[in-house]
């Protein structure tokens, strides 16, 4: 057991220094703040294939397409805790950042087909957070994507803990503009961070380790 966090922070943006970037480098940076070990992966630079739904992950719980989503899901399955960053892209995740969440279907058949204790009910939970800005500033603008992303956090037990959401924020570095944006993405991956360590150590019978 490690008394490490791993926290993973996914770019679901094809825009590099872009918004979502911007806001997700500070949470990680917040996380390191507070002794986490963080690593990033810019989803649109992975070669993910989209699912072609073959069922083939119902036989054993693995996708059976073999590309660079197989380096990503034991990262998921490794992670104390894990942020996803996306803009909304007609009210939803990017094509980058659904693909990915597509494929996590094979994790879903693990917990729900196949039964594996290691996702069960009793098994390890981890925290989930969502960082995302949209152009506009409709109301329900993201409704869609937080859908997706409570229940691509749910196939592999990841309670979703929040999200750091920015209406009309639309072109490159536009992020900027609110003083208070980047500094709330800081302090929000260092509270990630904190009120998981006092979780585990609040807990009955537990002593403060970290899954590793």
């Amino acid at each position: 057991m490690s008394n490490v966090v791993k926290v993973l922070g996914l770019f679901g943006s094809p825009r590099k220094g872009g918004n979502t970037e911007l806001l997700l480098d500070e949470a990680l940076k917040g996380a390191a703040a507070e002794g986490a070990t963080v690593e990033g992966i810019h989803l649109s630079d992975c070669r993910i294939a989209p699912c072609r739904e073959c069922l083939g992950c119902f036989k054993a719980g693995a996708c059976v397409i073999t590309d660079e989503m197989q380096g990503i899901y034991p990262r998921l399955l490794e992670a104390d805790i894990v942020i996803l960053a996306s803009p909304i892209f007609f009210y939803g995740i990017t094509g980058w950042a659904k693909a990915m969440v597509d494929r996590v279907q094979a994790l879903w058949a693990r917990k729900y087909v196949l039964h594996d204790p290691a996702l069960g009910k009793e098994s390890i939970k981890r925290r989930g957070f969502f960082i995302s800005v949209g152009g506009t500033k409709g109301p329900r603008v993201f409704d869609g994507a937080i859908l997706t992303v409570r229940y691509f956090f749910d196939a592999f037990n990841t309670d979703y803990t929040g999200e750091l959401l920015f209406r009309e924020v639309d072109a490159c570095g536009d992020i900027r503009k609110n003083s208070e944006a980047l500094p709330q993405a800081f302090a929000a991956g260092g509270k990630l961070v904190s009120d998981l360590r006092n979780t585990q150590v609040d807990a009955p019978g537990k002593t403060g380790g970290f899954h590793g």
